[in-house]
């Protein structure tokens, strides 16, 4: 039984490190870039062109 309980705590502990990359616990930033780049809003890079907008701005 002391093997078998042995194995199963490994096992929670890759359980553990797996949900820890997943959703790490601590919020603080990998590297300065990560810490000084803003997220972007869901429409920050801009939508698809529809032919509409190709044909208004070939009028211009």
């Amino acid at each position: 039984m002391d093997k078998s309980k042995q194995i199963l705590d490994a096992e929670e502990q890759k359980i553990e490190q797996l949900a820890d990359d997943i959703n790490p616990k601590d919020k603080e930033p990998e590297s300065l870039a990560e810490a000084i780049t803003a997220p972007l809003a869901d429409d920050a890079l801009g939508g698809h062109a529809t032919q509409a907008d190709i044909k208004e701005n070939a009028k211009k």
